[in-house]
C-alpha cells in the first residue's frame, strides 16, 4: 500500500523558498541529488506562527521543510532522504531555524501508466499530467520517492507511514493511492 505525502496546517499559508538568498533553484531541490551548500536554505513566510512548533511538517509548494523530530525519526533513511539546515524569515523579519528541508533523493518513474486515470493538458509547449486515480508499480525499495511523472507528488511506504503515526508526529496527512 502507498500513500501521497503532503501536509496540514491550522492556517492556510505556505512557506516558500527564497532562491535568491539559497544560491539555489528549486528546480536543483527536485532532482533527487544530494545538495551540497554552505548556508541554510532560505524560506519567506507571511508570519512565524507561535503554534509552528507543533507541526513536524509545514505547508510548502513540493518542498518538504519538517521539524527535528521527523528528522530524528527518519535519519536512518540516508539513501532516501537528506536533511538541509533552513532559515525561515518572516515579514517583519522574525526568524526560525528549527527545520529543515526534506532533500528526497529518489526520483523514479512509479506511475502504472495501465490502470492510472489520468489526462495529459498541453499549455503552449507545456504538458502538464493531471492525475485522477494513481496506481503504483512500487518503490524499489525505498521508503520514499518523489515521482518522476509529476515532481510534486511524494509517494511512501505504509511503514513510512506507520512510522509517522506511531512518531506522533503532527501536520502530515496521507492519501490513500490505488
Amino acid at each position: 500500500m502507498y500513500f501521497e505525502f503532503s501536509d496540514y496546517y491550522k492556517r492556510d499559508t505556505t512557506f516558500v523558498l527564497n532562491e535568491d538568498k539559497s544560491d539555489i533553484d528549486i528546480s536543483t531541490l527536485k532532482a533527487g541529488q544530494l545538495i551540497n551548500i554552505s548556508k541554510p536554505l532560505v524560506f519567506n513566510v507571511d508570519r512565524i506562527d507561535s503554534y509552528i512548533d507543533k507541526y513536524d511538517l509545514l505547508p510548502t509548494f513540493n518542498t518538504p521543510l519538517v521539524s527535528v523530530r521527523f528528522k530524528n525519526t527518519f535519519n536512518d533513511l540516508k539513501d532516501d532522504i537528506q536533511f538541509v539546515n533552513t532559515l525561515i524569515i518572516d515579514e517583519k523579519n522574525n526568524q526560525n531555524e528549527d527545520y529543515y528541508f526534506m532533500n528526497i533523493l529518489n526520483v523514479l518513474p512509479i506511475m502504472d501508466k495501465n490502470t492510472s486515470v489520468f489526462e495529459i493538458k498541453k499549455y503552449g509547449k507545456a504538458e502538464v499530467l493531471k492525475i485522477k486515480s494513481l496506481y503504483i508499480v512500487g518503490l524499489k525499495g525505498h521508503s520514499i520517492v518523489r515521482m518522476a511523472e509529476h515532481k510534486s507528488y511524494i509517494i511512501v511506504t505504509e511503514d513510512f507511514k506507520k512510522r509517522c503515526e506511531r512518531a506522533n508526529l503532527k501536520g502530515i496527512n496521507f492519501i490513500e493511492e490505488g
